[in-house]
């Protein structure tokens, strides 16, 4: 008589929690040609990544993390162009909170669509005809001899 196969699954558990950042990175792989990503989360010894191909577990890689600068990881996992990696040197707790107070150096596309949203909602901001942006420099103009005039006149009648 054969006996069923009993298989416990058991969630990994990380050593520290993973602070959401949602910043724009930059990844490099072997070849050394830069990659620009999303950098969704990170911890003390890795982070996860979306806008990325299909990388092969283990692979090397580089990661720029704001606040922090480069630093080499390994690819744990990777589905559906977001990848899991494992930092080859922990960061220190210090390290982590620079890089989640940091802002971003630069911006990309980075190929999700939650940044291609937020990049066009700032596309769509209309622009001043070009009537009603000579309306505004003249007004400036004006309102600045203006304000001149004003100041000479009083320090005049001071000084009088």
């Amino acid at each position: 008589m054969n006996a069923p196969y009993h298989t416990v699954l058991h969630r990994f558990h990380r050593s520290s929690e993973r602070l959401d950042v949602s910043r724009a990175s930059t990844l490099r792989l072997d070849d050394g040609d830069p990659l620009d990503v999303l950098l969704e989360d990170v911890a003390v010894g890795g982070c996860r990544i979306s806008g990325v191909r299909d990388l092969a577990p283990q692979e090397a890689i580089m990661i720029g993390l704001a606040g922090v600068g480069s630093r080499p990881a390994r690819v744990v996992w990777s589905q559906g162009g977001q990848a899991g990696c494992e930092f080859d040197q922990a960061l220190t707790f210090r390290e982590l909170e620079e890089t989640q107070a940091a802002g971003n150096v630069v911006t990309g596309n980075f190929a999700t669509f939650r940044v291609q949203a937020e990049a066009a909602l700032f596309a769509e901001q209309p622009k001043l005809s070009r009537r009603a942006r000579l309306a505004v420099l003249a007004v400036a103009v004006i309102a600045s001899w203006g304000i001149a005039i004003g100041l000479a006149s009083l320090a005049m009648s001071l000084f009088a």
